[in-house]
């Protein structure tokens, strides 16, 4: 498992000193015992606290819904804007980054369901000049074990985009820059041998997806997914600096720096696109990661399928599917952008949602930590 950091166990004490407070009821007999799901959510509540008083964090929003323990918690901490000291807020929508893939990759099923694609489908019969691409298969690319270069990986990708962050990327020209650029350290492995997380396999699913459709991404994620589910807030954005509704300002990319510019707006997401290119707010994903996780999209062969998870590596709990994270029954995504983090979980098994994010992404702290604590406190058996 990753290793949970200081900010985390603090909030663990704090949680406990805030329960044995509450429990005491000395100076008042007539005062009731907390209920189990109060003290879950007050313990919750502190750790998220302890975030915002610990690290650089500006301000998080979190949502958890576990009907079974009684939990309905949803909380903001926080601010929205450090020059103004506006508050986050619940309602606002954020930048989700690589959750996105769990809808571009939904499309892809569906089309495999629909007998338009095969998970064995070569490479090579959509992008032939693709070096090696005769032994990279479209589940290669939908479960990270395709060994391709991931582009996000590369300080020449970025440093273009500072470098013009209005610039509009296509789809092809991400992934020229790949074969370009990155030639001769095209694959990590060879293919299926291993896994390695890479935007890269994404941007080339959203190739195919689109050769196979004559349509683009942005319409079908509305098509299947957006409108049968009525997702009010959530945008597949294909490129612009705009993010269309009540937002946050975000901050930082890896190290805190006071300096560094605000993010929410400063960049064209085209560079991000099918790999991680949406918004949406806490309520959308948790209606969204529940169908994700049920039977609402993909006919019940395939959804067990995407299920079966990998292992990621020989040191982490976290497993990984076709465009699906798990740990410990909870499934779903997490996402990291310039200025946001994220995380949308579900376990069908306990009927549990958790969705977080951070409008803030740095190294001492992002939204996926949460993911090894907040269960562990409405659970004990994890």
């Amino acid at each position: 498992m990753k290793k949970i950091s200081t900010f985390i166990l603090l909030a663990i004490f704090i949680g406990g000193t805030l329960l044995f407070n509450s429990c005491d009821k000395s100076d008042d007999p007539g005062m009731l015992d907390p209920t189990p799901s109060e003290i879950i959510e007050s313990n919750i509540k502190a750790a998220l606290d302890s975030i915002i008083a610990n690290t650089h964090v500006p301000g998080l929003v979190a949502g958890i819904w576990a009907p079974n323990e009684a939990i309905d918690f949803v909380y903001a901490a926080g601010y929205s804007d450090l020059e103004t000291n506006a508050p986050i807020s619940e309602d606002m929508v954020f930048r989700i980054a690589s959750n996105t893939k769990t809808f571009s990759i939904t499309i892809l099923l569906q089309l495999v369901d629909e007998g338009l694609i095969t998970l064995d489908d070569k490479l090579s019969k959509y992008l032939p000049d693709f070096p090696r691409a005769d032994e990279v298969t479209i589940e290669m690319l939908a479960n990270m074990r395709s060994g391709i270069f991931n582009y996000v990986a590369s300080m020449k990708f970025w440093m273009r985009v500072l470098d013009n962050p209005t610039y509009f990327w296509t789809v092809n020209e991400i992934i020229d820059f790949v074969l370009i650029e990155h030639h001769d350290e095209l694959y990590y492995f060879d293919p299926g041998s291993d896994f390695h997380y890479s935007n890269t396999n994404t941007i080339i699913l959203e190739n195919v997806i689109e050769q196979v459709t004559g349509k683009s991404l942005e319409s079908l994620v509305n098509l299947r997914i957006i409108e049968p589910l009525n997702l009010e807030k959530t945008t597949y954005i294909i490129g612009g600096t705009e993010i269309p509704g009540f937002h946050s300002k975000a901050y930082y990319f890896g190290d805190y720096d006071e300096d560094f510019p605000e993010l929410s707006e400063y960049m064209d997401y085209s560079f991000a696109r099918a790999a991680g290119g949406m918004i949406s707010d806490i309520f959308d994903l948790k209606t969204y990661v529940q169908a994700l996780t049920g039977d609402c999209f993909l006919s019940t062969a395939l959804q067990t399928k995407r299920m079966d998870t990998h292992a990621v590596s020989s040191s982490s709990e976290l497993t990984y599917g076709m465009g699906m994270m798990e740990f410990k029954g909870f499934y779903g995504h997490n996402g990291g952008a310039p200025g946001y983090t994220s995380l949308m979980m579900h376990s069908p098994e306990r009927d549990c949602t958790i969705v977080v994010w951070y409008n803030g992404n740095l190294a001492e702290a992002n939204a996926t930590q949460l993911l090894y604590l907040i269960p562990k406190l409405i659970y004990d058996d994890i």
